[in-house]
């Protein structure tokens, strides 16, 4: 800013690019006050900002512009002149929260996009990547520079804020109908009741890793709350509960308030100033030891300590909740403190190889606004981009081949390919910038207004759990697109899909090294040091402390190696000739018999691994329909995309 106002630019000086509009409106009013004595003008950009602020800029370009992916491309790719009339005067590009752009769908257009832009304006300008949760910094130095040839320095501010935890576990039993299921019901109770005493009085998020659960949870502290005749008041928060209802959550945590508490999913994980919070719960593990830190890190933001409670709770319904009487939830628990609080470790992004359905998208960009482009042309202008540098020129062909069979493109006399009437209607349609895929949701209102969406409805007069209540359906549009509610009593749930989590193989080492050890945490109760102990000693007679037990008519592999690895091995071991899988619990075992061929597995697996393609361990089982616009993309594309995205050899257990 300083810069800015030495030296002001004759065009936009300074591009942030957030991947939430909500952070870009709070920054906007944060930078407003810093800005208010100054020439400096700010804009907000996306798709719920005025469009009066959007119009001013495109008069007089200047100052600092906060966009978002989409909003970005659709002047990357527009009017070439006015991009340079836009940005010819660029300094600095500001990624804000940049690891979550690395590994996501987003992120690759993002860095297509200002790649666009660098070729459009000539101007490179200087990258600045903002993050709190990065561990591999070489990953983030790469990513940021991609095609620019300039290097990136990183600089780390140290750490100095204490971090606590503590680990609360809770054993529930499954559900028996001969006693009506007292002792589970009073197993939950007792549970929700621990909760609610860390956080009645309190200002507190507790996180979620699912939809369903932030309801349920949601549910059940209001009830609680209710009979204990406390005034703490519950919001639910996720990415299905409308912006309004998201927003006052948002607002009365930034209020101060010392009676609220929010439960949210990743919805809030990310830099949207919420103020000082008291507490923070998680319940369960969370999918990744960033996650981990993320939430932990909405605590302590006005200097006090970041601190976490972590609820682990068994439910035996499940059975990844106790595999051969280890409690998976709880030494997973432990291995993601150890490694991300106390070692400031975090997942690696796993950054696409292969992601030809925003290749697709990204073609169809570059014709919307052009006069049309041979193959080569459109090799020198798409395929170079960075994010694309791994994917042959044989297989843009069969992609670009393909597009013109679904009349995507069509062909001129001359060799020259514009879009076709299927891409014409694709690539001037209203979401065409939107590159992540979305699900085809029923909107849910209460006189008149949007609660929420979810994914299917029970019958007219069936119960439905949104937004922490029940509500009962009262009638249904003519489409099935909405329905509108009434409040109702009882008792309901609402799922959701969702894919599976995916675990890093440095997370299921520490596992079997905190199974291996006799180490005790002190941030963990004496219930959960009970499981402990009584997991150590089960892994043992499970034969999970070897890596390859010999268990009577079968072998059993204990690999402790990563969810993509595991998946690898488990389909090349169902391949191998003479092999017969008989059990498999993901991420944890694969229980097989042989026909005694294989002295040496793991090396007989190495072995195999080299003599064919990962391709062929793709099956039609498997969902390669994950992106927005795969379904558009040939499926032998796409086979070759999950083999080098999801499928992973490297079996090395060290």
């Amino acid at each position: 800013i300083a810069s800015l106002y030495a030296d002001p630019p004759k065009r936009v000086g300074v591009l942030y690019i957030s991947p939430l509009k909500a952070l870009i409106d709070d920054q906007f009013g944060r930078l407003s006050l810093v800005l208010r004595d100054s020439d400096i003008k700010l804009t907000s950009w996306h798709g719920e900002a005025e469009t009066g602020m959007k119009d001013s800029l495109r008069r007089d370009p200047s100052g600092i512009l906060q966009i978002t992916p989409e909003s970005l491309q659709g002047l990357v790719y527009g009017d070439k002149d006015e991009a340079k009339r836009l940005f010819g005067d660029l300094r600095f590009i500001i990624i804000d929260e940049v690891h979550s752009f690395m590994d996501s769908d987003r992120g690759i257009q993002l860095l297509c996009c200002l790649e666009r832009l660098q070729r459009v304006t000539g101007v490179c300008a200087r990258r600045i990547g903002l993050s709190a949760t990065l561990s591999d910094l070489s990953a983030a130095e790469s990513w940021l520079s991609a095609s620019t040839g300039v290097p990136t320095v990183s600089e780390v501010c140290p750490a100095e804020q204490k971090r606590e935890v503590r680990i609360l576990y809770s054993r529930i039993p499954a559900e028996n109908i001969d006693d009506g299921s007292v002792a589970r019901k009073l197993a939950v109770g007792r549970m929700y009741m621990r909760m609610f005493h860390e956080t009645e009085g309190r200002s507190s998020i507790v996180f979620v890793n699912s939809r369903i659960t932030a309801e349920r949870t949601g549910r059940s502290l209001t009830k609680m709350a209710e009979r204990m005749g406390s005034k703490m008041r519950v919001f639910v928060h996720h990415g299905s509960v409308s912006k309004e209802s998201r927003k006052a959550a948002e607002e009365y945590l930034k209020g101060g308030h010392s009676d609220v508490t929010t439960v949210a999913t990743s919805t809030l994980e990310l830099g949207v100033d919420i103020g000082s919070l008291d507490t923070v719960v998680q319940i369960g593990p969370p999918h990744s030891c960033s996650s981990l830190l993320q939430r932990m890190g909405r605590s302590g933001r006005r200097g006090g300590s970041q601190s976490l409670v972590l609820f682990c709770n068994d439910d035996a319904q499940l059975w990844w909740s106790d595999v051969f009487g280890v409690s998976v939830n709880l030494i997973r628990s432990i291995a993601m403190v150890e490694l991300a609080v106390k070692d400031g470790w975090v997942e690696p992004p796993n950054i696409a190889k292969r992601p030809y359905g925003i290749l697709l998208q990204q073609t169809l960009a570059y014709l919307r606004d052009s006069v049309g482009a041979r193959f080569t042309e459109l090799c020198d202008e798409v395929l170079s981009l960075y994010p694309f540098r791994d994917i042959p020129r044989e297989d843009y062909r069969a992609l670009v081949k393909h597009m013109v069979g679904r009349e995507l493109l069509t062909y001129l006399n001359d060799g020259t390919l514009v879009l076709g009437p299927q891409g014409e209607r694709i690539a001037f349609g209203k979401g065409f910038p939107v590159v992540f895929a979305g699900s085809k949701d029923i909107e849910i209102r209460f006189d008149g207004k949007v609660i929420g969406t979810v994914q299917k409805i029970p019958e007219i007069g069936g119960n439905i759990l949104l937004s922490g209540r029940v509500w009962a359906i009262k009638s249904v549009s003519p489409d099935g697109s909405i329905a509108e509610v009434v409040e109702s009593e009882g008792d309901s749930d609402t799922s959701w899909k969702s894919g599976a989590p995916e675990y890093h193989r440095k997370v299921l080492q520490k596992m079997r090294e905190i199974l291996l050890s006799d180490e005790q945490y002190d941030y963990v109760d004496e219930d959960g040091l009970r499981k402990l102990n009584e997991s150590r000693k089960a892994a043992r007679e499970a034969g999970m402390d070897s890596l390859k037990s010999d268990m009577g008519d079968f072998t059993r592999i204990t690999p402790w190696i990563g969810s993509r690895q595991y998946d690898t091995m488990y389909r090349m071991l169902r391949a191998m000739p003479g092999v017969s899988v008989i059990r498999h619990l993901e991420p944890y075992i694969i229980d097989y018999r042989d026909d005694g061929s294989y002295s040496n597995i793991m090396s007989s697996l190495k072995q195999y691994s080299h003599n064919f393609d990962l391709v062929e361990l793709v099956t039609y089982k498997d969902d390669l329909i994950v992106r927005k616009y795969d379904d558009l993309v040939p499926e032998a594309l796409l086979m070759k995309e999950f083999a080098a995205d999801r499928l992973d050899s490297n079996f090395d257990t060290k």
